[in-house]
């Protein structure tokens, strides 16, 4: 999903899909004389330990974010003046940072703490409920992490995060549209930049400008950012609304 929308993003790393991918490594081992590898979708591509190694079990090479070089700025003014810059100002409405155990002596793998408690500040500051937020940017330095997230960000239900992604609720024509940028994964993770590129998705977003990527089924008036640190140790959550 995330490479899908990574190919809609000109400035993405990887602005290719995972079939391109497939068959760009079928057409070449054909026009070489090779033995073609017998990939009937994306999946038996992604499974084959060739095409797709092992990092670290569970996680494969394409399951990796690419560490990125790139840069990110935003002008941030008062609400007073917003007007003078812009007709259509993008208001920070809630944020929230924690910190918690680092991923090694974590309570559980399948849960960041911290995630909970920046999320629940944001929430209370913007007094809103995660049902009402339209677009997330999340932080899925790895596959498994976006599926983290989008539960203790309260989109869905703990142990539910995996069926969300696989009936295509967090895609762009989802209920719950999650990294429309192609999120780390696939547009890269440029570090230090990573959270301030989220947020500028988020702005596109909002205002009606994200080209190719912009949501088809509605028109965002919320947007989430969600950003971490240290292995999980913190956390930092911003929430966006359309003026």
């Amino acid at each position: 999903k995330n490479h899908n929308n990574g190919a809609l993003n000109p400035k993405a790393q990887f602005n290719t899909t995972i079939k391109s991918l497939m068959d760009r490594r079928i057409a070449r081992a054909q026009e070489r004389g090779e033995s073609v590898p017998e990939w009937n979708n994306e999946m038996d591509f992604l499974n084959d330990e060739k095409a797709n190694p092992w990092i670290a079990w569970p996680l494969r090479l394409y399951d990796c974010a690419p560490i990125t070089d790139g840069g990110a700025c935003l002008l941030l003014v008062s609400t007073e003046i917003a007007d003078g810059f812009t007709s259509k100002p993008i208001e920070i409405i809630g944020t929230g940072q924690a910190t918690g155990r680092p991923l090694h002596s974590a309570e559980e793998l399948t849960s960041l703490s911290a995630t909970k408690y920046a999320a629940s500040q944001a929430y209370d500051m913007a007094g809103i409920s995660p049902s009402q937020v339209d677009v997330v940017e999340v932080h899925d330095c790895f596959t498994i992490a976006e599926i983290v997230a989008s539960e203790d960000l309260g989109f869905f239900a703990p142990g539910e995060g995996p069926r969300a992604a696989d009936e295509g609720r967090t895609s762009l024509s989802g209920d719950r549209p999650i990294n429309t940028s192609g999120g780390l994964k696939a547009k890269g993770h440029p570090v230090g930049a990573s959270g301030v590129a989220q947020v500028i998705e988020i702005y596109h977003q909002l205002r009606g400008e994200a080209g190719d990527r912009q949501l088809p089924s509605k028109s965002p008036e919320i947007g989430l950012t969600h950003n971490v640190g240290g292995t999980g140790g913190t956390c930092v959550v911003n929430i966006f609304r359309r003026n």
